[in-house]
């Protein structure tokens, strides 16, 4: 057996890799034919550098979490001297730093939104948010309130749960029947294909928010615990909906009794240009849900925020109590790392960056559409946007999965030095908050050089 710190060559490392590792949602005889999958070792600002010296413009963040941007030593160094000094937590205990944390985030989140529940991630936060609602309902007197409403094109997570909601055609779900009976879904918000042909966004908006109402009415309202959805939604690339849309779906929730859950993981803390996602659509949930840019991906943290209605639900005696925990729920280097994320984001404008050059980059990428006719859509809000790629324009007909147009963007950005996974027919872009206006040009020239060449060869 090899030694744990063997320096291996760059090719033996993607060998192992392909030997060794299963890479989420790829396989290794695909990464194979590809000569290897990425291997980056190195980070700094908006780039990353792979083992053979490569630099590429990190246009994901990561995976929509690297807010502060790549190499910032100090959050390394806070996380390093909160686990020197405790590298966990004691059952039934707390450490300073999440306590600071929780107030922050109190803070800052809009409205009454007062006590949080950390956990380890994304995934993780949404499940703790489903359970909190159907508890919360329990806590209430309303214990057959199980069912969650989700909307197509969405997001939500990968465990048993929460994998169920939304639908989004990168992940398909075929391998984990059969679908919960708690699960619901209804069109999305999303004009460019709107399941219902609107000749508006507000009509759109309109019947994507009663659609809701007659889930709710369908399933029984008595049935019924959440509506849960992103504030913009990121993985069909930043659909940003009618403003009319959001504002109804609180009122329809507060009709039927239903709580109303934003997943915030990828919106939150600055990416849209605002804190929260629920600033920017000016409608209050009453749990969001966060991970990602909480910690810019420096360390595994997630949670969920709850409004002080329902916090209080669950005080009392020893049967109030929320049945909810993980083992590294609050981890200490977790909650540094976000405390001293958060103090980066604040000093340094990050938020009104990311304002900014979204608009920059909208600008950009709106001239692209107007000339390729390979771009159907280019949509987003702050550095939450993307491409929608048709072979069609008129007819917004998508390639054919045999075309590999994913794959032909992904290629042909690579070798412009610029690192984005393309999968199927949406392209997202959604880079470091730190990114500068110089830097915005590059990648917006390395997209629109890329677009020109995979439209010739089509």
């Amino acid at each position: 057996m090899q030694s744990a710190t063997v320096s291996r060559t760059p090719s033996e490392l993607r060998q192992a890799a392909l030997d060794h590792i299963f890479i989420g949602m790829n396989n290794h005889a695909m990464l194979g034919e590809e000569g290897g999958p990425l291997i980056v070792e190195k980070g700094d600002g908006i780039y990353v550098w792979d083992v053979d010296g490569t630099r590429y413009i990190d246009g994901i963040s990561g995976m929509y979490f690297r807010n502060v941007g790549h190499g910032r030593e100090e959050i390394a160094k806070a996380i390093y001297e909160q686990i020197s000094d405790l590298s966990a937590n004691v059952y039934a205990s707390v450490t300073p730093a999440a306590v600071e944390l929780a107030a922050k985030i109190a803070e800052l989140a809009p409205g009454d939104l007062s006590r949080t529940f950390f956990c380890q991630g994304g995934s993780e936060a949404n499940e703790s948010a489903l359970k909190l609602a159907q508890a919360y309902h329990v806590r209430m007197g309303e214990r057959g309130r199980y069912k969650v409403i989700s909307r197509r094109g969405s997001y939500h997570g990968a465990t048993y749960g929460t994998m169920w909601l939304g639908e989004h055609p990168g992940f398909p779900r075929t391998d984990y029947q059969p679908k919960p009976s708690s699960a619901v879904h209804v069109a999305a918000p999303h004009f460019y294909r709107c399941e219902f042909n609107s000749e508006s966004p507000e009509e759109c908006g309109e019947l994507s928010a009663l659609a809701i109402e007659k889930a709710i009415l369908s399933e029984g309202p008595e049935s019924v615990s959440a509506v849960i959805g992103e504030p913009v939604t990121q993985p069909m690339g930043g659909v940003v909906p009618p403003e009319n849309y959001w504002p109804m779906v609180r009122e329809i929730c507060d009709r039927y009794g239903v709580l109303l859950i934003f997943d915030e993981v990828i919106t939150g803390f600055g990416r849209l240009g605002e804190w929260f996602g629920a600033d920017v659509v000016k409608t209050q949930p009453d749990i969001i849900s966060f991970a990602k840019g909480i910690t810019s991906g420096y360390f595994p943290l997630g949670g969920c925020i709850g409004d002080r209605r329902i916090a209080d639900a669950f005080a009392g005696g020893p049967e109030k109590t929320w049945s909810h925990m993980y083992t590294y729920s609050a981890h200490p280097g977790g909650v540094s790392a976000g405390l001293k994320n958060l103090e980066i984001i604040e000093r340094e404008g990050l938020i009104q960056n990311a304002r900014e050059r979204g608009v920059q980059m909208a600008d950009r990428l709106k001239a692209m559409e107007e000339r390729f006719e390979i771009i159907g859509e280019a949509r987003g809000i702050g550095l939450v946007q993307g491409l929608e790629m048709v072979e069609d324009g008129e007819s917004k007909k998508s390639f054919a999965p045999e075309v590999g147009i994913g794959m032909r963007m992904t290629e042909a950005l690579k070798r412009r030095g610029v690192w984005i996974r393309v999968g199927a027919y949406i392209l997202p872009l959604s880079p470091p908050l730190t990114i500068s206006a110089s830097e915005v040009d590059d990648l917006c020239d390395a997209v629109e050089d890329s677009i020109e060449e995979v439209s010739a060869g089509l």
